[in-house]
């Protein structure tokens, strides 16, 4: 784990009063415009004036909407637009929150205290709908931690203690309240913080509707066939042996590019990002997933990591390598965004 340094705890329209005008201002305001509009020959070429103010007066009456419609608005959000910025917001809002966020396991997922006096094998029915077993290792109201083979997921009950239905929303919100009782891996958070922010996004009806029954293991995302995408739409670039090198220590092959603008890269706030350890593919340490939060005044780059928090990042001169925090490590080439079109298709009330 690298050595982090918390940062500390983070005109109107006045129109002028009018008075109205006196009895003689109105009369000499009124004698003003007479001879402004109508000339000092008024009397003498009456017909030709008042057919002109007649005219102009009709075409009013038949185009009375000429002056009433306001211009249209330009550039409007997109639909699409509109979902990506109210998910990152919530991404940005929740992330900001959470402090430390959850302790860190080796495990992937583990319900503190909620370790069984004896570990129940049972059946149950596989992604490719062949039967299998599995084993429940701990418990608590909402979500169990099963084994299955060499995967251990964090799974939500169907039931919870009194034999009440649990609701995807109400399992969601009791990780994010009650963090003290959980513990994860430092990828796992991600697919949370995915999930919860379609929650806030979209509304919890819909999201009771369509999430069915959750599973939390490190990147897993079980609704969609890619399968360790943790929700998002995400595009990873990767780098050839030797390519990177800090402070001495070189990448290894298949370890992330380094993030580069130029190719694509963009940090934009409510984003998920990932620091990587070159030369290192199999420890605790080999890397931590983070939320970027936006740019602080003095220039350095505010992001969130679990079980480390709030960090705010400087990088060298142009080379993305973390000068102080994550010092050793560089920011990778992986851009991990909102998807869209899940969030529109879950989203059945419309809440954007």
């Amino acid at each position: 784990m690298p050595t982090v340094t918390l940062p500390p705890s983070q005109a109107s329209w006045n129109p002028a009063a009018l008075s109205p005008p006196s009895n003689t201002s109105q009369q000499t305001a009124a004698s003003a415009r007479t001879t402004n509009v109508l000339g000092n020959n008024w009397i003498a070429q009456p017909l030709p004036l008042i057919a002109g103010l007649l005219q102009q007066i009709m075409q009013h009456k038949q185009n009375p909407t000429e002056i009433r419609t306001p211009a249209p608005a330009a550039n409007l959000p997109t639909i699409e637009e509109r979902y990506d910025q109210r998910f990152r917001d919530n991404m940005v809002k929740t992330a900001g929150s959470l402090g430390e966020g959850w302790t860190f396991t080796e495990d992937l997922v583990q319900i503190k205290d909620g370790k069984l006096a004896q570990a129940e094998t049972r059946p149950y029915t596989a992604i490719n709908g062949q039967q299998a077993t599995e084993t429940v290792l701990e418990r608590n109201n909402y979500w169990e931690v099963v084994q299955r083979g060499n995967n251990r997921y964090l799974l939500m009950r169907a039931t919870d203690n009194s034999g009440q239905a649990v609701k995807p929303s109400d399992a969601i919100n009791d990780v994010f309240n009650n963090r003290q009782h959980y513990a994860f891996d430092c990828a796992s958070p991600m697919r949370l913080l995915n999930l919860k922010a379609t929650l806030d996004t979209i509304g919890a009806d819909d999201f009771d509707n369509k999430a069915g029954r959750l599973q939390i293991s490190s990147w897993y995302d079980q609704h969609d066939s890619s399968g360790f995408d943790g929700g998002f739409t995400t595009k990873v670039r990767t780098a050839q042996a030797g390519e990177i090198t800090v402070d001495g220590v070189s990448n290894l092959q298949g370890e992330t590019a380094l993030f580069d603008p130029n190719k694509g890269d963009a940090l934009t706030p409510g984003g998920a990002y990932y620091f990587d350890l070159p030369g290192d593919k199999q420890s605790a340490s080999q890397g931590w997933n983070a939320v970027y939060l936006g740019r602080n005044d003095d220039g350095s780059y505010h992001f969130w990591s679990s079980s480390v928090g709030n960090v705010n990042v400087t990088f060298g001169d142009n080379n993305w390598l973390p000068q102080g925090n994550f010092k050793g490590y560089y920011l990778g080439a992986v851009n991990v965004n909102p998807n869209i079109a899940r969030l529109q298709n879950w989203d059945t009330n419309r809440s954007v």
